[in-house]
């Protein structure tokens, strides 16, 4: 390669990577989020919303059923309407209560993994619309609704091994249900209430669909820790 073609390469590469840190910039992820938001991404929501947040070119068109297919999360859609805790909410709830198709992920990511997520499509957000965003909605550094239940969820643990002794837990997680709590021990499931003060064991059932919850948790356990 001759010295003047080396020369415009390595300036291409410094304008890129200025480009990058620049994009990075005031943003409130890392790039470390963002690498391990891909991941997170695309093992639990490429499959609708694209590999790159792109798809659907016609979100805004609903199908024969009526339902709209999942919009693009790289800026062309709504997504910006909305700021951080209603991002994390729609991801941990779904839309399924709102007539929507998209199923809840609270149970099968952590407050961590989600922000992740949410890095990783909002890196895809031109600059201009991302400051657009922030400046709609300023991203304080307060703790989050995630981090507030990542502590409750932490304090509960502590408070059931007290009392349970040397017995191995799972990891208490956060239900669809507002201040209750879930943690299974071996087949069983105890639900907690008042932050830990009260414990009940059996199934949760949506009496309304009919669904066992618990049981649907513990299908989906046994499937993720099946060889592959």
């Amino acid at each position: 390669m001759n010295t003047k073609a080396s020369t415009l390469l390595i300036s291409a590469v410094f304008v890129l990577c200025a480009q990058v840190q620049a994009q990075n910039k005031d943003r409130w992820y890392t790039p470390q989020q963002v690498k391990q938001g891909e991941v997170v991404f695309k093992q639990n929501c490429a499959a609708c919303h694209g590999q790159n947040a792109e798809l659907t070119i016609n979100w805004k068109q609903p199908d024969a059923n009526g339902i709209y297919p999942p919009p693009p999360l790289n800026g062309t859609a709504h997504a910006w309407h909305h700021d951080l805790d209603v991002l994390r909410q729609q991801i941990r709830e779904g839309g399924q209560k709102y007539g929507g198709v998209m199923p809840p992920f609270g149970q099968l990511l952590s407050a961590e993994q989600i922000d992740m997520a949410i890095s990783y499509f909002q890196s895809k957000w031109p600059e201009d619309l991302y400051q657009r965003w922030a400046k709609n909605f300023e991203v304080s550094s307060l703790p989050s609704l995630d981090d507030i239940v990542v502590a409750n969820e932490k304090a509960i643990t502590r408070r059931l091994q007290n009392q349970l002794g040397n017995v191995e837990l799972d990891e208490v997680k956060a239900t669809i249900i507002d201040d209750l709590w879930q943690v299974r021990v071996k087949d069983k499931y105890i639900y907690l209430l008042e932050n830990g003060r009260y414990a009940v064991v059996g199934d949760l059932i949506d009496l309304e669909s009919g669904r066992n919850l618990s049981e649907q948790e513990r299908r989906q356990t046994t499937a993720d820790s099946q060889p592959e």
